[in-house]
């Protein structure tokens, strides 16, 4: 039994078939998020993932701009300009082969992967692997929750919001827990560091020491200096794809 931590496949899946490969129905899996856009497959590797008992997927920024959308086009009482600001900012990245491939589902299949996307978590604050804590969230860590799994029903009467944990982004310098370590997406690592192919970033410590873990490698430029990363948490060991 491992437990893997991978984020951002973007659609592509060949690399996600050859990364689930690796994955064995004891294992745990920990997405961080968009799965969606860009790529031409999404939806079709979010219906995966719902099925599998293993996974464990969190909200990240694009799966959030697909629930908003969604919930701005059924909501009659919402006011047109934050209406059209939900629908123009999920348009203006990358969103049309996911519109495409949702709205050849059926009304259940799409109500079914909605209610998914309403449940799911922005962050598990505190996963125990071996003996370590990791902190797992798609794009920063919000340190005034520690303990448990957040939703966004937790966030009521907080000043945190949805954004907080899915948009923002780290910098190089940041630090935020003493006792454990943070896993990230979103911000591809091209932005952190510079490798040719993209490699993870752990700052300026080792994989075994890092206290942050960057794993967005790029995936959603799919060219040849990408990479799918995929972290097991057992022995911080990488695996690309």
């Amino acid at each position: 039994m491992a437990v893997y931590v991978m984020s951002d496949v973007h659609g592509l899946k060949d690399r996600y078939d050859r990364m689930i490969e690796y994955i064995h129905e004891e294992d745990t899996l920990y997405i961080l998020g968009d799965v969606i856009d860009r790529g031409p497959d999404g939806i079709v590797i979010l219906q995966d993932a719902m099925q599998r008992s293993n996974v464990k997927m969190l909200m990240g920024n694009h799966e959030y701009m697909m629930l908003q959308y969604y919930q701005a086009l059924k909501d009659e009482k919402m006011d047109l300009y934050d209406k059209m600001l939900i629908l123009d900012r999920w348009q203006r990245n990358h969103c049309q082969v996911t519109i495409a491939q949702f709205q050849k589902l059926t009304t259940k299949e799409q109500e079914e992967i909605l209610s998914y996307l309403t449940d799911l978590p922005l962050a598990y604050c505190d996963v125990h692997v071996q003996e370590q804590q990791y902190y797992l969230v798609h794009g920063y860590p919000c340190t005034q929750f520690h303990r448990g799994c957040v939703r966004m029903k937790d966030l009521e009467e907080t000043e945190a919001c949805v954004e907080d944990f899915v948009w923002a982004r780290i910098e190089k310098d940041e630090a935020f827990f003493n006792d454990r370590c943070v896993i990230l997406g979103h911000t591809p690592t091209l932005y952190l560091q510079d490798s040719r192919p993209y490699t993870i970033w752990t700052g300026n410590r080792s994989i075994e020491d890092a206290h942050v873990i960057n794993i967005d490698c790029g995936c959603a430029a799919n060219n040849e200096y990408t990479q799918l990363a995929l972290l097991r948490l057992d022995d911080r060991k990488v695996f690309y794809f």
